[in-house]
């Protein structure tokens, strides 16, 4: 027997209208990370510390990995990495493959 899947997009291009927006963003110096949105009109927050092994694109997918994890859907999210943006570009097609320090962070969360 032959399976046809029909694949739905978990990626819009478009922002999604009605649902909520994070903003994230890491910082090099800092080593830390935000994710902020707004929720019944009033901003909130999460600030993540980096691991010692952590890069700077590492802290900033982790950053979205969060809101992705944490925040409802459906989900709008900013980030200015060129890095995020051609991960989640890619990963609906990827296979997965475990990475030791960002897996580490998860599952602290």
């Amino acid at each position: 027997t032959e399976w046809n899947w029909i694949t739905r997009p978990l990626r819009e291009e478009r922002p999604i209208e009605g649902a909520i927006t994070a903003f994230t963003d890491a910082g090099k110096k800092s080593r830390r990370a935000a994710v902020t949105w707004q929720e019944k009109g009033r901003w909130k927050h999460q600030i993540i510390t980096a691991d010692p092994a952590d890069s700077l694109q590492t802290l900033e997918l982790l950053a979205v990995v969060w809101a992705v994890s944490n925040l409802q859907e459906p989900l709008n999210v900013v980030t200015d990495s060129m890095y995020v943006t051609g991960v989640v570009r890619r990963i609906e097609e990827a296979a997965i493959k475990e990475v030791n320090n960002v897996i580490n962070h998860l599952c602290i969360f």
